[in-house]
């Protein structure tokens, strides 16, 4: 069974993403009609089973799944790394690419066996292969030179050769694939791992990866991988081109300005080290060319400024003013206080581009093809606005520079627009389907971007067919529906209760609303001290005054209705180190002093019993706490709360957090007075010290001081 490129793509693709798939998506994703996309999915999953592995996992709703069972990570890992031609056929391209690059770097001439034996293809195919790559090299004007039982080599002008090569890596070889490879010695890309060996081959790969380093450390720069990549690749061609005994010159390009930089005194102790390390010499102008790849090569970090006297960064700071502006304009955006950042990025991407656009140093951008797909607009609007900055260099700038400084202000652009998402709809369900629902439909609405359609008794799921939502988040387990339905959370809302929320929803970012307002009160009151006394430090004094407002702003907030925690557990309320035997007589117990003040019918209690009876345990919402509770309309005349611990814990059949220490009763008259208390008391039982000193308690007034503590939060 042999699988080609689009099939070993697809299968690299399921093994990364490590989860459920559709068809449809990997049809759009890899541009194919669903026949071509479910036509290849069985070929990986002949390839897979021939192979000893189990076919795909396919969910009629979730799609398609790789299996990753033992040793099959490591047989892919293998398979996509190992050249192994019985198992993979190469594309039409893949073998143009490397018959190219092999007769441009090779120092004698090729035979076609060669070809053959490495593509696994008829002499035929090769023949085929060389009419296409004779016209390419044609376009570029180098030559294929043909010698009968010989081979072929290719003539003609050693810059044309060098720029052939660089077009032809650019394109085939990823920035991904040469990191990797420099650190492991082998890629995941079959036609790659062939290339690798071919510009590699003879070349201390170490070597010129600690020269980069140490690069970096000189010019206190961090180069981006795609930097990183072109140095490596630069470097390995000018080594293989001077063995050769070729040399290089660059015609009608004035370099005396380069001559008093730091890159070109650093490209000079790096060539210095080649010499001695490979024993070659190495031409004068290949200095001034490393010097251009170190002057035009990306940053992703630098405190370096760039004084050559004709790019004045002061000049180019303006020119990217007049960008951003226009693209402003174009777009009817303001980026307001953002802009100086917009503008500062933008010179820092522009810096390094300035010296490839002057000296025409190609760059290919991977995207390019999508961006003037999808982006086409932006791309034609960042052209025109690039006019600024071909005056300023005196050059015409290349599409694929182009696309780059496109998605730097396409970014600017996304982040300047109201972010439009999609308001998620869920359902609460818990055991009673108020009481806890509503306390937690509270903290969910307040921190992500939801709309609560409903709470509802987990009784009540199966009638949910009518109410339209995204998901089902549960305090309890749901017996009519499988586990992977519904999210379950802990009524407390823990720590780790939020990290597994945002992963389905988009977590609520509250604006400051009143802050421009409050920043414009502030300058007044400064300006206005100004007048009468010495400040001495304008921006501390403006930081304390907004502190305060805020402060103030955070009392008014908490100054509103609801009642406290210790409004509602008072000393009258608390039990300490009580009789229980069982789980049934602790709820009863705990639930005891409300009923004795009528705060609750006898039927609330039943009712919590028997909820526990039905659903099981799912009051017990943390390691020894139980929240006994119902609903309002189960028998609560008064809103209210109780404390009791329990002198020798007892089980309430909760695997996790049993057995149950302390018994917190609610009963709950309306759906909001008791919120701001619950929240308090969910702070208190969070705290692992304080809700061991009332584990341990033996007077009341040891536990009110820490529900005092709360109340006030």
């Amino acid at each position: 069974m042999e699988l080609n490129k689009s099939c070993t793509e697809i299968l690299k693709y399921l093994k990364e993403k490590d989860d459920y798939i559709k068809a449809q998506e990997l049809a759009e994703i890899y541009k194919l009609t669903d026949r071509a996309i479910r036509y290849k999915i069985d070929k990986i999953e002949e390839f897979l089973v021939k192979n000893g592995f189990q076919y795909l996992d396919k969910q009629h709703l979730k799609g398609i799944k790789l299996i990753m069972e033992p040793g099959l990570n490591e047989f892919l890992d293998s398979f996509f790394g190992e050249y192994t031609p019985y198992r993979y056929i190469y594309s039409k391209n893949e073998r143009f690419e490397f018959i190219v690059m092999k007769i441009l770097q090779s120092r004698e001439p090729v035979k076609l066996s060669y070809f053959e034996s490495k593509l696994c293809v008829s002499k035929n195919t090769v023949f085929k292969e060389l009419e296409l790559i004779e016209k390419w090299l044609n376009e570029r004007e180098l030559k294929i030179i043909r010698k009968p039982r010989v081979g072929i080599i290719v003539e003609g002008n050693e810059e044309n050769k060098r720029k052939a090569i660089r077009e032809i890596t650019s394109e085939t070889i990823s920035t991904e694939d040469i990191v990797n490879y420099v650190k492991k010695g082998t890629v995941k890309s079959k036609i790659n791992n062939l290339q690798f060996d071919t510009l590699f081959s003879d070349i201390d790969i170490d070597f010129i990866d600690g020269l980069i380093k140490s690069v970096e450390e000189e010019l206190n720069k961090e180069f981006s991988d795609e930097a990183y990549g072109s140095l490596i690749t630069h470097m390995t061609m000018m080594i293989k081109r001077v063995e050769l005994g070729t040399d290089i010159s660059i015609p009608e390009i004035k370099l005396e300005n380069l001559k008093i930089g730091k890159e070109y005194e650093v490209a000079k102790k790096i060539l210095q080290k080649i010499e001695v390390h490979y024993n070659i010499k190495v031409p004068e102008e290949e200095i001034n060319y490393i010097t251009l790849h170190l002057l035009g090569s990306k940053v992703l970090k630098t405190n370096e400024i760039y004084n050559i006297n004709e790019y004045n960064p002061d000049n180019l700071y303006n020119v990217c003013k007049k960008m951003t502006e226009e693209i402003e304009k174009i777009y009817s955006v303001d980026f307001g206080i953002k802009r100086d950042k917009v503008v500062e990025g933008l010179v820092l991407h522009l810096r390094p581009s300035i010296y490839r656009i002057k000296f025409n140093l190609k760059l290919i951008n991977p995207l390019y093809d999508e961006i003037r797909i999808n982006y086409n607009e932006l791309f034609l609007n960042t052209k025109l606005v690039s006019i600024y900055l071909e005056d300023f260099i005196g050059n015409k700038i290349d599409d694929h520079e182009i696309t780059y400084i496109a998605l730097h202000l396409g970014a600017a652009l996304e982040n300047a627009k109201e972010e439009e998402k999609k308001i998620l709809k869920v359902i609460i369900v818990c055991g009673t389907g108020l009481g806890t629902a509503k306390m937690v439909a509270s903290q969910i609405s307040n921190k992500f971007q939801v709309e609560i359609m409903d709470t509802v008794s987990s009784r009540m799921v199966k009638d949910l067919k009518d109410i339209e939502y995204d998901f089902i988040i549960s305090t309890v387990d749901i017996p009519d529906i499988s586990n992977g339905s519904y999210i379950k959370i802990n009524p407390l809302m823990l720590k780790k209760d939020y990290e597994k929320l945002s992963q389905y929803l988009q977590v609520k970012y509250k604006k400051e609303e009143n802050y421009e307002v409050e920043m414009q009160l502030i300058n007044r009151l400064i300006n206005i001290s100004g007048k009468y006394c010495i400040i001495n430090d304008a921006e501390q004094l403006k930081y304390e005054f907004m502190y305060e407002l805020k402060k103030e702003r955070q009392q008014l907030t908490t100054k509103n209705f609801g009642y406290k925690l210790n409004d509602l557990i008072t000393a009258d309320m608390i039990s300490l180190n009580v009789e229980c035997r069982y789980w049934e007589e602790a709820i009863r117990k705990g639930m005891k002093v409300l009923r004795e003040k009528s705060y609750v019918e006898n039927s609330y209690e039943e009712a919590v019993i028997n909820n526990i009876k039905e659903i099981g345990p799912y009051m017990v919402v943390a390691p020894g706490i139980v929240l006994s509770h119902a609903k309002t309309e189960d028998g609560v005349n008064k809103l209210s709360m109780s404390l009791m611990t329990i002198k020798n814990p007892v089980k309430f059949g909760s695997e996790f957090n049993d057995p149950v220490k302390l018994v917190i009763t609610l009963a709950a008259k309306d759906r909001e007075a008791h919120l701001r208390a619950l929240s308090q008391l969910i702070a208190l039982l969070q705290n692992s010290e304080d809700l061991k000193s009332i584990f341990k308690a033996k007077t009341t007034e040891e536990v009110i001081n820490i529900i005092n503590k709360y109340s006030n939060k």
